[in-house]
């Protein structure tokens, strides 16, 4: 694992005289938990030991005087630490005191100078100095938290402020210049020229609001931004030096050119030879010859090609009526087709649209039937209710008479017993005959009272009966609506798939994105699936709560590839059953996931909520077609493919075969869109059938509403009821205690004479027993009678109602089957013209493809006799061209000949006799041949006004033109030569910054799409020729909206895309350190989460160091310093977050 530095600040002013005495008075643990070290005054200068630590960060503040210093111990994390506190509690100044150390300006820190930053308060007034240390080493990370410092790696930096506004620094304690200490950071990557690492409060949007280019050379825009950053600025002043160099040599060259032409052009230094220009004339001549023969055959050969041409021409203008023809046929026949089908797809349409309805009606027939059964078994129950009853009261009456009778009989035999025994028991008797008489009284007006309460009862529920009904119906339709609910959920879910497109690559992608950007197509989200393969070695399985699963494992694909495009999008979303179970593990004490219900309501990490509500969109996977072709398959094809480029009818079939492939991948689009419109028309049944039922709900609420009782009369005859309760009650309680006395004189009767009396009254209490049910079984009778009129009322009422919707559905339903047989006899008709046409179809398309064939080997022909004729005439017009040039040139040497004459040259050697051949021996001897030989002499010789001193003076301007030649060439070398190497560094220049450049916009593309969930940002090149010239232009397209300048966005948008291009930087080019102040502050919480989620996993690499006042930001922080501000000074508060956790999990 590569090392990296780690760094920690101090706090600006940190020489707070409360702090030190708070600290002083506390427990060595109390401290400890509030990021102090048991601080305690001592004098001169204390080394500090947190460079040793391993937690490699420390804050270190010192005033030094002959009173105080404070130590801060090391409180930072190596990775991610947030600093949070109320405004105004001096947040700010840990980053002031930062700049301090790297040397800015008094100015640069909110400080008119350097002594306004010395601690001053009532408890220490004269503080002469302070003093700031940054401490930094570097780390090898482990996994956790864990780190191996590397050794010899710890140095720190420090800078002291006096009064008197000076100020000094130190490198490990010893004293330096400011270029020592920018030097020793930079070596360790940290960005002093740019400040990169710093990120001020207000501006994280003005990053991306930069300019394109600087409009003069002190100014800094997007293009000098990202070329410093990039590096390749180091080479722009030596290309500027060299740019001047090649201009200042051009000058001196386009000097030495025009002496050397002004020496070349002076009249008479060049001389002629007359044989050289009799050579010169005669090869002209036979030159000339020569063209005008060959000129005279390719004109036959263009005779001959035209004739051709235009045989070619009326074969070819057959062909195009023959194409015109058979196209205007297939179009016809394809466009009647396509009619057919859409009149089937009609058809079918309808077709499910009414078995839809006519499996509604049949199903609501059904349960009506069910209900008209038990309606008519209730209706017969309640008409027999008052015969049944009156024969019940009558047995009844004569079976109670006749055990009065028996009573009567067995009381008399008991009487006889007893009187028998009454001389042992007359006391007692008598006491329990005068108790049995009032008892006989009481039980009597308890029957009484006993029967008007069972009668005010029965009244009171039958009255009730109707409103309870109403509520069972009301419930029953809204079981029904949830029922067409759940299934209309299930169809929507089968005509959705995820809206994704997965481009093989990058290439693609960019060509995609391109097209729809210059197009104006819309908006769509992209993922390269090369850029995919990262999320591998995340897919496998993982441990979850209570073993639920994932919602990635439960993704079935055929095609493997694909399967990291749906990591991406899902990660570990787990699924859980219901909104309880969700949120229980949801929320977990070591972690938190994200949940997804069945029914689509979703639990972010962050803990929002989402999802759910009336239309739960699901169901985009599964719906699109995967290629049965592997990646290897196609490779291979691919290169069988490249092999056979020759052969032409190997061409053509495969050209067939994929012209089929392409009918057969129609044919099942056409059948996925005919389901789609099935399913379409199936939800718009279903969604009348909610229509239906909410209304029907609405009818039953109304029922409810006009059935529920009368309050009133409710309240009366409860009060009614309740009276007769009591009045029974107390009748009761009085005939018990009168029983109860009985029942004792019984018993000590029994207890005498048990053996004598116990048969007896055995009987006797079984009679009484029977009389009893016989008046209930009366009692029950006559409330039957009384209310059975109007139970019989209602279910006749009910039964009419049943038969008369019964036979409307019996109607609707032959209406409905009439018109599905209408449906399927015109399908039928259109069927059979569809596969009539279908069979005519792959005839016309053979004739069409063999006209095209044709016409194509006509063009071909056409095309090679074009070839052939614009040859020759390119043919002949170059031997015009040549020809009209020799006779040019014999022209001019005729012209150079007649001015020829010969003359002594000083110097030159003498020539010699020339041998003549025995032809040109005659010519001399002929004097009409010499005479006229020197009359033409004499004739040029008159004409010609020879310079007889040229010749001198041409070795002169000879031996000069050569010097100036010299000079001009190697003026000329040395041209070239730094015009080469300013063309090399020109081509370094654009090559480092444009390698750079691509890797900062696609990460800037890809953190942005992340930042955004399915936004896009890019940086262009105003000039794609030259990116110098114009600049760079920063444009971004936020979710779900267009491509927009960086200036007309809002300020959440603003703070993201600079946060992206910031992100991306650090990726190209990785700073150790980062200090951001609240940048999180223009961003919602769902956004901050997102930023927070990324600084965490980047903060791998990286020591970040923010200022936030956002609980989504903050609560990510491995560790939390709290800083805060009483009696004048500033104190903090350092948290580890995860020791806090480990400490409630062992509390627990």
């Amino acid at each position: 694992m590569p090392a990296k530095t780690k760094s920690s600040t101090a706090a600006k002013r940190a020489a707070e005289s409360d702090e030190e005495q708070s600290a002083a008075r506390r427990p060595p643990s109390a401290a400890a938990e509030h990021g102090e070290t048991g601080v305690v005054p001592v004098f001169g200068e204390v080394s500090s030991d947190c460079h040793g630590r391993s937690a490699g960060v420390c804050f270190s503040s010192r005033h030094v005087n002959t009173v105080f210093k404070i130590l801060f111990k090391p409180f930072s994390h190596q990775r991610f630490s947030c600093i949070i506190g109320p405004n105004g509690s001096g947040k700010s100044n840990v980053i002031d005191s930062m700049l301090f150390v790297f040397g800015y300006r008094a100015q640069k820190i909110r400080s008119k100078k350097l002594s306004v930053l010395i601690h001053s308060s009532d408890a220490h007034p004269d503080v002469q100095s302070c003093t700031v240390e940054v401490h930094f080493q570097k780390i090898i990370d482990k996994e956790g938290d864990d780190y191996d410092v590397i050794p010899n790696s710890s140095f720190y930096v420090s800078r002291t402020a006096a009064k008197d506004n000076s100020s000094s620094y130190h490198i490990n304690g010893r004293k330096a210049t400011f270029k020592d200490v920018g030097t020793l950071l930079r070596s360790h990557g940290i960005d002093l020229d740019h400040n990169r690492f710093l990120i001020l409060q207000g501006e994280v949007e003005q990053i991306a609001m930069m300019k394109p280019k600087g409009q003069t050379e002190h100014d800094e825009g997007m293009l000098e931004y990202l070329e410093d950053i990039i590096g390749s600025c180091r080479l722009k002043e030596p290309i500027n030096i060299l740019c001047r160099r090649v201009e200042l040599l051009n000058e001196q060259s386009s000097v030495m050119a025009l002496w050397c032409c002004s020496i070349r052009d002076v009249e008479g230094l060049v001389i002629q030879s007359d044989v050289l220009s009799c050579f010169c004339r005669h090869d002209l001549q036979k030159r000339v010859s020569a063209k005008e023969a060959e000129k005279q055959q390719i004109q036959e050969d263009t005779k001959e090609l035209s004739d051709k041409s235009s045989q070619l021409t009326e074969e070819m203008k057959t062909k195009n009526e023959e194409l015109k023809g058979v196209e205007k046929k297939l179009t016809k026949l394809t466009k009647f087709i396509e009619s057919q089908k859409e009149k089937f797809t009609q058809l079918d349409l309808q077709d499910v649209e009414v078995r839809e309805k006519l499996k509604h009606t049949k199903s609501k027939t059904k349960k009506q039937q069910k209900q008209l059964q038990k309606d008519k078994e209730k209706l017969e129950e309640v008409r027999s209710v008052p015969a049944s009853s009156e024969k019940i009261i009558t047995e009844v009456s004569a079976q109670k008479e006749e055990l009065e009778k028996k009573k009567l009989v067995e009381e008399q035999k008991l009487a006889q017993v007893m009187e028998s025994l009454k001389e042992e028991t007359s006391g007692l008797q008598e006491d329990k005959e005068k108790k049995e008489q009032q008892l006989l009284e009481l039980s009597k007006t308890v029957n009484e009272t006993r029967s008007r309460m069972d009668v005010a009862q029965s009244e009171l529920d039958i009255y009730l009966s109707q409103h309870n009904t109403a509520v069972s119906q009301l419930n029953q339709a809204k079981d029904a609506l949830q029922e067409a609910v759940d299934t209309l959920r299930e169809r929507r879910a089968a005509i959705k798939h995820l809206n994704l497109r997965i481009p093989q690559c990058e290439e693609q992608l960019k060509k995609v994105c391109l097209h729809g950007k210059t197009q104006n197509i819309g908006v769509a989200t992209f993922i390269g699936l090369d850029k995919m393969k990262v999320w591998q070695q995340s897919m496998g399985s993982i441990s979850t709560p209570e073993n639920i699963p994932r919602l990635f494992d439960m993704v079935r694909v055929k095609d493997e590839s694909v399967r990291p495009a749906f990591y991406f999008a899902l990660r570990d979303t787990l699924v859980a059953r219901d909104l309880e179970q969700a949120t229980r593990v949801a929320f977990q004490k070591d972690k938190r996931w994200r949940v997804v219900t069945l029914q689509g309501q979703i639990i972010e990490q962050a803990g929002t909520m989402t999802g759910g509500g009336g239309r739960v969109m699901k169901g985009r996977m599964g719906s699109s077609l995967c290629a049965d072709v592997t990646q290897e398959q196609l490779d291979k094809m691919e290169s069988e493919l490249n092999k056979e480029l020759t052969q032409l009818q190997d061409w053509q079939q495969r050209k067939h075969q994929l012209e089929e492939k392409v009918h057969n991948a129609r044919r099942e689009l056409r059948d996925m869109k005919n389901t789609l419109e099935k399913y379409t028309a199936t939800i718009q049944s279903l969604t009348e059938q909610e229509l239906h039922l909410k209304t029907q709900i609405k009818d039953l609420e109304a029922n409810v509403i006009s059935a529920a009782p009368d309050k009133a009369k409710q309240k009366q005859m409860e009060k009614s009821l309740e009276v007769y309760r009591k009045g029974a009650f107390a009748a009761s309680t009085k005939a018990g205690k009168v029983e109860a006395e009985v029942k004792r004189l019984h018993t000590l009767i029994v207890d005498i004479n048990s053996h004598k009396l116990k048969a007896q009254q055995d009987k006797l209490d079984q009679i009484n027993t029977q009389l009893d049910e016989c008046s209930s079984a009366i009692t029950k009778a006559q409330v039957a009678i009384k209310t059975a009129g109007r139970n019989l009322k209602k279910s006749e009422d009910s039964v009419s109602q049943l038969e008369k919707e019964m036979g409307e559905n019996e109607k609707l339903m032959e209406e409905l089957t009439e018109q599905l047989k209408k449906l399927e006899e015109a399908a039928g008709e259109i069927m059979q013209t569809y596969q009539q046409a279908e069979e005519a179809l792959p005839e016309v398309q053979e004739q069409h493809r063999g006209v095209l064939q044709q016409i194509k080997a006509l063009q071909e022909q056409e095309h090679a006799l074009q070839k052939e004729s614009l040859s020759v005439r390119l043919k002949v017009e170059h031997i015009d061209t040549a020809i009209a040039e020799c006779h040019n040139k014999i022209k001019h040497w005729e012209r150079e000949a007649s001015r020829l004459s010969l003359h002594p040259i000083d110097g030159a050697p003498e020539e010699e006799l020339p041998a003549l051949n025995p032809e040109q021996l005659e010519d001399i001897g002929n004097p009409d041949v010499i005479k006229n030989e020197i009359a033409l002499l004499e004739d040029r010789c008159s004409n010609m006004k020879p310079n007889l001193g040229a010749i001198a003076e041409f070795k002169k301007k000879e031996e000069l033109y050569l010097q100036r030649v010299a000079e001009l060439d190697d003026i000329t070398t040395q041209r070239d030569a730094f015009k080469r190497g300013c063309e090399d560094l020109r081509k370094q220049r654009l090559h480092e910054f444009m390698a750079g450049f691509n890797i900062i916009t696609n990460k800037l593309k890809e953190n942005y799409q992340m930042l955004t969930l399915g936004g896009d940002a890019e940086l262009e090149l105003v000039d794609s020729l030259d990116p110098f010239s114009e600049g760079i232009m920063f444009s971004v397209r936020p979710p779900k909206k267009s491509w927009k300048k960086i200036y007309n966005l809002s300020g959440g948008e603003k703070t993201l895309s600079s946060l992206a291009l910031v992100f991306a930087l650090h990726h190209f080019k990785p700073t150790p350190l980062y200090f951001m102040d609240e940048i999180d502050a223009a961003l919602d919480f769902k956004n901050v989460s997102i930023v927070a989620c990324y600084i965490y996993e980047q903060t791998k690499n990286a020591q970040f160091i923010i200022i936030s006042l956002r609980n989504n930001m903050f609560e990510m922080a491995d560790r939390l310093i709290g800083i805060y501000k009483t009696h004048n000074t500033t104190k903090n508060v350092a948290i580890n977050p995860k020791t806090i956790v480990l400490r409630q999990i062992e509390t627990v």
